[in-house]
């Protein structure tokens, strides 16, 4: 009897019966870790906005702000501040409250939250509840392919914590068991020169340039090697330390290989990221069937709705449609319409996946 091939395209519900915070649930987690009153200000200005656009403006200290929302709205903000300055009658930086400063205050602002989110994800991380995904981990194998937006690791922990191996899809030789491609990065990856000596770590993407010289040429995927934390420990001293790591002359400082917020992320940042869409893409071009849990295709996902359409759509004429399952108690008219746009062939089961009787999928 053949094989059953499975995609799991996961996001942030996935994680949520494990103590994981939602996007809606991560504003107030930041702020409180980085206390800047200017920064609540703006984040005050900017709630009692929204509120006046979805028309809840009697009651705008009510809105729950979408971390992803903010850092969309924010770069409008950053634009505006940027066209006051062609009004203004001195120049950018002569002093600190002219309007490109204020622009380059809330970009500030934004880099500040993405750190804190590091920190955020990682505490959350070490404190989740593995039951319901090793429950859900506990049914599949090396004929299904994981696609997670989340930047946590209670994927792989849990296959871990189960017995089964996995990778990452990003093309190493040897590579076996099931493939989790991190869609949008990971918290415990690190992008780092490829001076840096990092060779303790597990180095998960190094791109291949029969051409390549000493010399740095600004592409990150020339430049920079993509690794990952092997230990726990690794990881806890990585995120601790670091601000206070020891950069080879004429090198960028190593950074957390997470994508980072909004509509638009910078995948390209991430190098062997393309390797990773592209196998996940590839699975989802020979699946049987797909599942979807906790993923909302939300307008934040955009990139995410035109490949998956694109592969839709190469199966319809091809004959040989996708099925799609999607797993979300919370499904609603709305969702449903989006989904239907992006894979057209979609049913909906409207329960916790926590649950579901994995077997049946």
């Amino acid at each position: 009897m053949p094989t059953t091939k499975r995609v799991f395209i996961l996001g942030a519900g996935f994680s949520k019966p494990a103590e994981m915070p939602l996007a809606t649930e991560l504003l107030p987690l930041l702020t409180q870790k980085l206390d800047l009153d200017e920064m609540r200000q703006w984040l005050e200005w900017l709630c009692e906005r929204l509120a006046w656009l979805s028309g809840n403006d009697q009651r705008a200290g009510s809105i729950t702000q979408n971390i992803e929302q903010v850092f969309h709205n924010a770069h409008f903000d950053i634009e505006v501040h940027r066209l006051r300055q062609h009004l203004s009658p001195v120049g950018p930086h002569d002093g600190p409250g002219t309007p490109s400063n204020a622009a380059a205050s809330i970009s500030a602002w934004l880099s500040y939250l993405e750190e804190a989110l590091c920190d955020v994800i990682l505490e959350k991380d070490d404190q989740a509840d593995l039951a319901p995904i090793i429950r859900w981990a506990g049914t599949i194998d090396s004929s299904d392919t994981v696609m997670t937006f989340n930047y946590d690791t209670l994927v792989e922990r849990a296959l871990s914590g189960v017995g089964k191996t996995w990778n990452h899809g990003t093309g190493r030789e040897g590579d076996s068991g099931i493939t989790v491609c991190k869609m949008h990065g990971s918290i415990d990856w690190i992008v780092a020169n490829r001076s840096d000596p990092l060779s303790k770590l597990d180095l998960l993407f190094d791109k291949p340039n029969a051409n390549r010289t000493e010399q740095n040429t600004g592409h990150i995927e020339e430049d920079f090697l993509l690794w990952r934390c092997q230990t726990r420990e690794q990881l806890q001293n990585w995120m601790s330390d670091r601000d206070l790591q020891w950069i080879p002359r004429d090198a960028s400082p190593p950074t957390v290989g997470i994508a980072g917020l909004g509509a638009y992320k910078q995948l390209h940042r991430i190098p062997g990221l393309g390797r990773v869409w592209t196998s996940g893409m590839q699975a989802l071009s020979a699946a049987d069937v797909c599942v979807v849990v906790g993923f909302s295709m939300s307008d934040f996902d955009a990139m995410a709705q035109m490949l998956f359409a694109e592969v839709a759509r190469k199966r319809r004429d091809e004959s040989r449609p996708l099925p799609v399952i999607v797993i979300d108690p919370s499904a609603n008219d709305e969702s449903k319409v989006r989904f239907r746009r992006v894979f057209r062939h979609v049913d909906f089961v409207k329960s916790l996946h926590e649950v579901i009787d994995w077997n049946c999928y």
